[in-house]
């Protein structure tokens, strides 16, 4: 998955295409005056990138600036579907479906203006397979043949499963089937190969250690400041039909800003959330869009009295998700019963919701919380606990702290919650390295299928952060990843039999299912957001009216 793992924001994410529209005229047939071409387009971003290289990049703030600067073997159209990027066509398997054979455009090239060649999408995939690289960003990858191995070290790494076949074609070869390969494929992004050798660790690290290949080059980013521009990348394969040549990106982490600097004209596109949309209920210039991110809270399993299942039943019954969604975020998000979003991943055989059929596993019961809390109190042979609770320092996030710290203070007595608010690159750091008791988290899925969600918590996974393990899960989840041997029929079930287990045990407490809030001058044409989009669109497509 390509820069999924959210927070408030989050990004990547059925129905696939419930979109919130501004505009429905695409770029390509627009025609724009000289005067407007050269307009500045204003937007925001909720907070600062960690990197921008595509291969290490697990954050949505990373991933919306990877997704203006970088193109992968597919991409996104202006209506969300999956067509060709980098390649020339979208191409079929072969040897059961498990090898794939992409030719690169004659005319695909890097901001300096070199051709994009097979080595560079080599180059790319070793380096994310390279332990060496210690990348987190790796569920994609991991179907590549060898990738195991690879990634274990040992396997030497030129065993991987790409092949540069001559310089404009390559191959890569899967370990197993995929049916939603072509997903994946569109954060399979090429890296300029010069610049890898060159820079080393530093790529992607500011915008003089960044090669864009997509439809702008980033400027002015020193890796900590709060505003950049997006400059118009003259060598891409498709400039033409780029209509907006400059870009101001800042970074506004304070929903009253955000809409201040949009009445002010200053910024044309800004995301908000909570009251703020609520307040812009009868704007037109506002568009929602229900997405498909999930948010939860983690519970660290290395403490014990986040560890212990008493206490994490006890939280997870005093949470009533319909209070938070409605009362709380105001913003259009809905109530969450499951790690797996409503309206997402659809039953083979029936076309039911997963969701709908596995039922609601995260009820609300103060009565029974009160009684599981008693049970753990006496387990831990204390009264009185207090727990950390990580959450970035955004509108969304701290609200969400605060009514998880007041019902759990509230029914829970002997519980204090301290909220530790911090920028968004230091939760990130401080998930990784298990600096929490609690944790709120989010998901934005790549593909439509509940295992997007449900990896995250097998004990193997770089992203389960709880380090939670538990052999029934595992082996349940082991058997959704055989595509080769069970039918998308088997493959359902077993993911419906994992995700009991997953919320029976209260592994993780599932908040709030997202919704995308923007505020989109009338000015403005060609933006569209679907369930995957997080928040970022595709300024590509963009145009002045």
């Amino acid at each position: 998955m390509q820069a999924k793992y959210t927070y408030s924001i989050i990004g990547v994410v059925s129905a696939l295409l419930l979109t919130g529209c501004l505009g429905a005229v695409s770029n390509s047939s627009k025609t724009t005056s000289t005067a407007d071409q050269n307009r500045t387009l204003g937007i925001t971003i909720p907070g600062e990138p960690m990197t921008t290289d595509s291969t290490t990049s697990i954050e949505t703030n990373g991933g919306a600036v990877i997704t203006q600067t970088g193109e992968g073997i597919y991409r996104k159209n202006a209506n969300n579907k999956i067509v060709a990027g980098v390649v020339e066509k979208k191409v079929k398997p072969t040897e059961n479906k498990t090898r794939y054979t992409f030719t690169i455009r004659k005319n695909a090239r890097w901001q300096n203006g070199t051709k994009i060649t097979s080595q560079d999408f080599v180059t790319a995939l070793r380096r994310q397979a390279n332990p060496t690289t210690k990348s987190q960003n790796l569920d994609a990858i991991s179907y590549i043949k060898n990738f195991d191995a690879v990634n274990k070290g040992k396997m030497a790494v030129n065993k991987l499963g790409v092949t540069a076949i001559n310089k404009r074609t390559f191959s890569i070869k899967l370990s197993k089937p995929v049916p939603y390969m072509n997903y994946e494929f569109t954060s399979f992004y090429p890296l300029n190969t010069e610049a890898v050798q060159k820079y080393g660790s530093k790529l992607g690290s500011n915008s003089a250690t960044t090669v864009a290949n997509g439809a702008y080059v980033i400027k002015g980013w020193k890796g900590s400041n709060d505003s950049w521009y997006y400059v118009k990348n003259k060598y891409y394969w498709n400039a033409k039909n780029v209509k907006i040549k400059r870009i101001k990106v800042t970074v506004t982490k304070d929903d009253n800003t955000a809409q201040n600097l949009f009445n002010a004209g200053t910024v044309q596109v800004t995301n908000i959330s909570g009251q703020y949309v609520k307040n812009n209920a009868n704007n037109s210039q506002m568009t929602v869009t229900k997405t498909g991110r999930n948010n939860y809270i983690y519970f660290n399993s290395k403490k014990s009295v986040t560890a212990n299942e008493n206490f994490r039943h006890a939280l997870s019954l005093v949470i009533n998700q319909k209070t938070l969604a409605k009362d709380v975020l105001q913003d259009g998000s809905q109530a969450a019963t499951n790690i797996v979003p409503k309206n997402y991943a659809s039953d083979p055989t029936t076309g039911e919701d997963f969701v709908k059929e596995v039922g609601n596993l995260s009820p609300t019961n103060i009565k029974q919380a009160k009684q599981y809390w008693q049970k753990a109190q006496k387990e831990l042979g204390k009264q009185n606990v207090n727990l950390n609770f990580l959450c970035d320092d955004t509108d969304t996030e701290k609200k969400l702290a605060e009514y998880v710290q007041g019902v759990a203070e509230k029914y829970l007595k002997g519980v204090t919650i301290k909220i530790v608010a911090v920028p968004h690159a230091t939760h990130v750091s401080r998930d990784f390295t298990g600096n929490f008791d609690l944790v709120t988290v989010g998901w934005g899925p790549d593909y439509p299928d509940a295992q997007n969600f449900l990896d995250g918590m097998q004990s193997s996974n770089s992203i389960n952060f709880t380090q939670w393990k538990d052999a029934k899960y595992d082996a349940l989840m082991a058997k959704v990843s055989n595509t080769a041997k069970y039918t998308a029929a088997q493959r359902w079930t077993y993911e419906k039999q994992a995700d009991r287990r997953l919320m029976k045990l209260d592994a993780v407490i599932p908040t709030y299912q997202a919704s995308s809030a923007f505020l989109v001058s009338k000015d403005v044409g060609g933006l569209q957001w679907d369930e995957f989009s997080g928040t970022s669109s595709q300024l590509q497509y963009a145009y002045w009216k």
